[in-house]
């Protein structure tokens, strides 16, 4: 009775639980850390809740995959976290921009820092900005733990713009994605411009901040994947005064036990791979260390991370996953592809359509882009997933196609190859092809997709190479594979 009050919709942990009051307590493992969810949480929800009907989840199992437990706001804080909330909190008129690579634990800082600002400035309104796929787990999570205070709003950037509504903090998810004054995108996302208080404005970003006292930006630089996210140059001018802040501590990625390479090898190696050519790693905004152990992409033991296949990429990606299956049935598993074969998005609603044909193997794209991993489709996990559906995702073991939109110029570099490439609003129009900058940014869209795709797997990776065998030469000489 001390650790929570239970009622009829939530689970209500107390400030002290909820809050890391000295900076964050930590411990040196972080999968040790997710003990306290399966020990605590769950075991509550299973044995209290669930028998008095009061949630509609039973198992463990289920639960563990879901973002309640993912980002929970009781979840114990690394010293790097806690510190950071501690000086958000305590200088109320500074702006933050967090930097973070893929899975250094963006997204849970934000629920710790929305539940602190709750109980540290009773005073104060909060505005979280989330993705649209995340806006209802965003706000069951915080209702969950007691936490749907009527200071609190979850939205979309969109949504949180048309209310007008004032803030004392705005803390933004996945600030890389936010939309610019752009034509090719949902009318939704340019019809901001229309409320004459921010006509002048050339993004959400700057009405935001209009409508926030203190702002606090989640960002990684190589997740931006579409000519409608605000740009680099943009976002850098919009946050000049911004205080800047770096996550380093690795939380998704897992290396193998006993390996003497480590998580943050792989990380600088894929960045290494992708964007050795374009001057990205010598900037401030991607934490590049170039002192990487390229012996995890010559471990070719059973249990190593990384590993690639140089033929039927399909049928063999298949195989590894499903013996892992055999052995660890809990583990969920995925294929992973580039934009490199045609899709429509009315195709998920007809199982029946097919978009990868391998031999007799035929497989279709992700029937949804909201939830996808807990979809109740028949052939779900058959299904090959997308970048829309797999961002901010953790997956056990991933296989990742790399196709023909991503392709070796006569120089040897990295070139995004349009004609190969299936997403109608991830490129800029034919007119502005033309222009050499634009080209190299939709490269760079195409590297940031197999960048966030090759960044899924917390114990496990390997390529499939999709109509595309130079990659594969590519790559071997990249990182002296061979």
């Amino acid at each position: 009775a001390d650790y929570a009050k239970i009622s009829k919709n939530t689970v209500e942990f107390n400030q002290d639980e909820v809050i890391n009051r000295t900076g964050g307590n930590s411990v040196n493992e972080y999968y040790g850390r997710e003990n306290v969810a399966s020990q605590v949480v769950l075991p509550l929800w299973e044995t209290t809740l669930f028998p008095k009907g009061w949630v509609t989840t039973p198992t463990l199992d289920e639960l563990r995959t879901r973002e309640l437990v993912k980002y929970s706001p009781i979840k114990i804080l690394t010293d790097e976290q806690g510190a950071l909330i501690s000086e958000i909190l305590h200088d109320h008129d500074k702006n933050y921009v967090i930097n973070g690579d893929a899975g250094t634990g963006k997204t849970v800082l934000l629920t710790h820092l929305a539940a602190s600002a709750l109980n540290n400035r009773p005073d104060a309104r909060i505005g979280v900005v989330v993705q649209p796929n995340w806006e209802k787990t965003g706000s069951a999570i915080f209702k969950v733990y007691g936490m749907n205070s009527s200071r609190l709003s979850v939205l979309t950037s969109t949504k949180l713009i048309t209310s007008q509504e004032r803030y004392d903090i705005i803390i933004v998810d996945e600030s890389h994605k936010m939309s610019r004054k752009y034509g090719k995108q949902h009318p939704s996302f340019n019809a901001v411009y229309n409320i004459p208080e921010f006509s002048d404005c050339s993004s959400h970003l700057e009405i935001l901040q209009r409508l926030g006292k203190q702002v606090i930006l989640m960002y990684d630089v190589l997740q931006v994947i579409r000519p409608a996210n605000v740009t680099r140059e943009m976002f850098q001018s919009l946050t000049a005064n911004y205080e800047r802040k770096f996550l380093t501590t690795q939380f998704r990625i897992k290396a193998p036990e006993g390996k003497a390479y480590t998580s943050d090898d792989y990380i600088n190696g894929i960045k290494y791979l992708l964007y050795k050519d374009t001057g990205l790693l010598d900037s401030t905004l991607t934490n590049f260390n170039p002192d990487f152990n390229r012996g995890l992409f010559r471990d070719s033991s059973p249990n190593a991370y990384f590993g690639y296949f140089t033929e039927q990429p399909l049928h063999n990606l298949i195989e590894w996953l499903d013996e892992d299956m055999n052995f660890n049935p809990e583990h969920i598993n995925r294929i992973l592809a580039g934009l490199a074969e045609d899709w429509r998005q009315s195709d998920g609603k007809d199982p029946s359509i097919k978009h990868w044909y391998e031999g007799d193997i035929a497989r279709r794209w992700n029937s949804t882009q909201e939830n996808w991993i807990n979809s109740k489709d028949a052939d779900a996990q058959d299904q090959i997933g997308s970048v829309f559906a797999v961002q901010g995702i953790d997956l056990n073991k991933v296989g990742v196609l790399i196709g023909n939109d991503l392709q070796v110029d006569t120089y040897g570099r990295l070139v995004g190859n349009p004609d190969n490439f299936y997403n109608t609003n991830g490129t800029f129009t034919a007119e502005e092809m033309d222009i050499k900058e634009n080209r190299f940014e939709f490269t760079l869209f195409v590297l940031n997709i197999y960048y966030v795709l090759l960044t899924r797997g917390i114990d496990g990776i390997r390529l499939g190479f999709w109509h595309n065998d130079a990659f594969q030469d590519y790559m071997e000489k990249a990182l002296e594979i061979k």
